[in-house]
Parts: structure tokens; sequence; C-alpha cells
């Protein structure tokens, strides 16, 4: 292992008993209740980089091996999240628990793939079979592993982080990699295989700072009306269980679990241009890609199948979160590992759907690019989307659904009854931006420097959510990627290769 500052101890002392610290918060509690239930299992963020010259080849892997992995112990240090496990998590009280030492043998692995294999298709092969991976034993191993792909011979290397949702939401994979990657470019001594001792990290003794759940650190001011009317909504009976919005045309199934996934990429000049193009039409890239999956599956699917369609946007706290409050002064909300999510929901009227429906056929979706009228509307539908993220924004978590978590007393309980409920939207955009290629200060010198090539956002199926996931991300100046994920058995493969085949090609045209 490397000789860095925040190295760890290398002799695990296993006799010493686990620490519990405090419960789940409940936006913790809720993503560990799907995971329990197999309603989700994994999330992924990977980086693909060009590595220094003299990490190349087999006779360096020793030494390629022990730089990554040096790497990857100081930023597990650096957050307490990720040396912790779960106890009681079949509970409606489940708790963290601080663990002594770290198997490396069961978090990291490493993949070297010969010169006639396609790194793209066993990038995606990877993601995919690790999206689904369980994570075993919680209350002992904390919920993360990272796998590592490279050709022998090759400059490039791509370093895949998968999570437990419970530890961390889709921000922290950004924030993990970006840590990495300034440990991957921090100057260091050279390593020798011989320094390879153990396998087994023993973590410091000290509590953890670990990120506290959002209410802990700020409050969450809820109306009366909203609260009532959104509680309601969550528990009302069966019969009323009726909305055009609803994904009717993918129910809920929970069995069997597994997960397709789809990736495209789109060279940054496209990328350039329908930033432009979307800040023209007073919208953003999400806002644009709710407009395209709203054309999309409005042609794709029969009117008796869909009359409306209900969109859903992640937005990332961290930005209404306090600096360094009274009790947690360490705590850097932009710099840190946690869950600190929620979710806000875009709803495409009847009118609408069907005026898309009327201008374009499923045999023009299939050959053409849009028509003028349908971009139109498809920047319409975008600007639409950007208004609403603005107006959350600007009105910050007052209202929100994360402030309701703490009325439910049983994750469990609650996410069963949501397996039988209707499928509450049709499709979801979680985008992460870029991943900034930063010139640290302290950056190793030109020939030893570890630069950032490209970013993938990646999430399993959740089987009681929207019905299709995609998931948009980049490194700064290099291509765009686009994930596109969803389970396997709600519907046919060729409609969510269909919707993935319309994004990029509509994108193309935007961009062009």
């Amino acid at each position: 292992m490397a000789d860095r500052d925040t190295k760890a101890e290398m002799a695990p002392n296993m006799d010493l008993p686990l620490k519990p610290l405090r419960q789940l918060g409940g936006n913790e509690a809720y993503q560990l209740a799907m995971y329990i239930l197999d309603q989700y299992r994994g999330t992924s963020v990977s980086c693909r980089y060009t590595i220094p010259h003299d990490l190349v080849g087999l006779e360096a892997r020793a030494e390629l091996r022990n730089t990554v992995e040096a790497a990857i112990v100081d930023v597990v240090l650096k957050h307490g999240v990720l040396q912790l496990g779960i106890i009681k998590s079949e509970s409606s009280k489940p708790a963290w628990v601080q663990l002594r030492s770290l198997d490396l043998d069961k978090h990291v692995q490493w993949r070297f793939i010969d010169e006639s294999t396609d790194f793209d298709a066993a990038s995606r092969e990877s993601i995919e079979f690790e999206l689904d991976a369980p994570f075993p034993d919680l209350d002992t191993q904390p919920g993360w592993r990272v796998t590592v792909l490279q050709k022998s011979s090759s400059e490039i290397l791509e370093i895949i982080f998968n999570w437990n949702h419970p530890h961390c939401d889709g921000v922290s994979g950004k924030i993990f990699h970006r840590h990495l990657y300034k440990s991957l470019n921090s100057p260091r001594e050279a390593t020798t295989a011989e320094e390879s001792v153990t396998r087994v990290v023993q973590l410091p003794e000290s509590t953890p700072n670990v990120t506290p759940p959002i209410d802990h650190i700020m409050p969450l001011p809820l109306e009366l009306r909203w609260t009532i009317s959104t509680v309601w909504e969550e528990n009302k009976p069966k019969f009323l269980w009726r909305s055009p919005y609803q994904a009717d045309w993918a129910p809920i199934t929970t069995s069997p679990y597994k997960t397709q996934f789809r990736v495209f990429t789109l060279d940054n000049a496209i990328l350039a241009n329908l930033l432009t193009v979307c800040r023209a039409h007073h919208t953003t890239l999400t806002g644009l890609f709710h407009g395209i999956t709203l054309v999309s599956l409005a042609t794709r699917l029969e009117k008796q199948a869909a009359t409306a369609f209900r969109g859903v946007t992640t937005v990332d706290l961290r930005r209404f979160l306090p600096r360094n409050p009274p009790k947690h002064p360490w705590l850097e909300p932009e710099e840190s590992i946690g869950n600190y999510v929620t979710q806000l929901n875009h709803d495409f009227d009847p009118p609408l759907v069907s005026k898309v429906r009327s201008l374009l056929t499923s045999k023009d979706a299939a050959n053409e690019n849009l028509s003028a009228d349908v971009v139109d509307l498809v920047w319409s539908a975008a600007a639409k989307v950007r208004g609403e993220i603005m107006q959350k924004l600007e009105t910050g978590v007052k209202n929100d659904i994360v402030g309701t978590l703490k009325f439910v007393p049983d994750w469990r309980s609650q996410m069963k009854q949501a397996a039988k409920r209707p499928r509450p939207a049709s499709w979801m955009i979680t985008g992460l931006g870029a991943l900034e290629n930063e010139d640290f200060p302290d950056k190793a010198s030109e020939d030893k420097a570890w630069t950032l090539r490209r970013a993938q956002f990646a999430l399993s199926a959740e089987t009681t959510a929207a019905a299709i996931m995609i998931s948009p991300m980049s490194v700064a100046g290099e291509c765009l990627s686009v994930g596109g994920s969803w389970q396997d058995c709600i519907f046919d493969v060729t409609l969510g290769e269909g919707v993935m085949d319309d994004l990029e090609r509509w994108l193309r045209q935007l961009g062009a």
C-alpha cells in the first residue's frame, strides 16, 4: 500500500466490538427498505482515466494496483459513512455501526481485459453486473465496491464506484471520484508489490464524522394543507388510485428483478451546441431530456396505454444546507458524501400528449428527424420543466417531500404498500453535471498525471419508481455519457432501447 499521510494501520484488531452510532435518517431508512425488499440494488459512477506512462504494462501492474488502492483508502478515510455497516437492517429502527477494519479483497476487484475485447462493451457489462449485485453482510461490511478495468497495454483505465443507496446519493458518487482524482494526482513515494503485506485495513478507532440527516441540521418547514394533501396521496384507498399521470402502461412488478442498462455518448462539440441552444430556448439540458423523452414515449405508446405522462427530476439539496453547523462544524455539504437528494414531479397533460401524437407518427419517429412543429413542442416542454425547477430552487426545502419522511414509522411496511400501488411516473431524469479536470496545486508532474476522460452515472431498476431512469453525466471538455435503466420484465426491451435510440438521434439533431 502506498505511503500516504492518511494511511491506515494495516494490522487489524478484530477483537474490538462494533460501535453502534446513530439511527438511520428518514432518507437513509427509505433507501434501506427498498434494498431489503429487493426493490432496488445499486447505483454507480464510473470514470475513465488516462494513466501515467510509467504505470502502463505488465511490469507496472503491481505499482498501478497499489497506487489506485492507496487512493481509494485515502477517500474512504475522509468520509466516515464509507467506513460504516448497518445493524438491525430488517427492523423499523436500523442503525449505523462503526467498523474496525476493511478487507479490500471484498471491496476492490480488478479486471484486466485482453486486447481483442471491446472496452466500451466490457465497461457496460461490468456496470450492469455491479448494479444488480447484492451487498452481503450489511452489519460487517460497508455498502460499496470498486471495480477497476484495464487493457494490459493501454493507458486507459476505468474505475467503477458502486454503492448501496443508504450510504449515499448520486452526487456522492461524483464527490467520491472528484476526491479520488485529487488523491491519484497527489505526489507520493514509489510503491512496490512487497508493500502489500495484507489486504485488510484497520480503520480509525475514533468516532468518524458521519454526515447527519438533513432534518438534524436545518428546519424543513411544512404547510399544514400541503402536508395533509401529500400524506393522503401516499396513503389513500386503492379505489382512489386513478390519475392520467400515473404509469399504468408499466404496472409495478417486484420480480423477477433484473436491470437492463444501455448507454450512448455524444462528443463535446455536440454537447457544447446543445448547451448553447438550451440557453437560447430558456431551458437546460435536463429540461431537454424531459422534452425528448415525452415525445419518444408519446409516439411509442398508444393513446389507450397513456393519455398523459409524469416525469421526475432529482434535485440535490446540498445548496440549501448550512456550512459548518454548530453540532457538525466539520460539515462542508458540497464536499460531503451522504443522502441529500429529493425529487420534483413534472406533469404533461392530455392535450399536450395528444398534440405530440398528432404531429409525429411511430413510422416517422423510427425513420426521420423531428419536424419543426415537434421541435417547438420539445422546447416548450423543456422550458416548462426548467421553470418548475427554478421555482423549486426559489422555494428551497419548504414543502419538500423529504420533510414528510419523519412521519413514516416503518419504511419496510411503507414500501411493501408502495409495491401494490400504480407506478407513479413514467421516467426520471437524474443527472450529475460535469466533473472538472482540475489542475490541483500539488498535482504530480505532467508525465505522472492522471487525466479524466469520461464519466458515467448508472442506476439499477427501482421497482416502485419511474419506469425508465435516464442518467446523463460528463467530464468538462469531454463527451456526454447518457445511461438508461429499466426493469427487464415490465415492458419489452425494444421499447427501452427505442427510447434510448430516440434520445441519441434527436439530441444529435438538435446539437448539430
